[in-house]
């Protein structure tokens, strides 16, 4: 069952203070907006869409800033 867009919402707010202790195993190698987009989708499931698109752009954003 895919979140729903407020929840996701208030995870994608919240996340960034989550990470910040800096005991995160390091990220995967990922070159493409593309790849990401698999590794998501490998993690969370089946998303709608929207979500989807959010969580990609959300990670991009935040961790890996590749050229779209």
């Amino acid at each position: 069952m895919a979140p729903n867009a407020p929840n996701l919402n208030a995870l994608l707010n919240m996340a960034p203070s989550t990470f910040s202790d800096g005991d995160l195993d390091p990220l995967p190698r990922i070159k493409s907006i593309a790849a990401l987009r698999t590794e998501v989708q490998h993690h969370f499931g089946k998303l709608s869409n929207q979500d989807l698109e959010d969580l990609v752009a959300w990670f991009n954003r935040n961790f890996f800033r590749l050229e779209s």
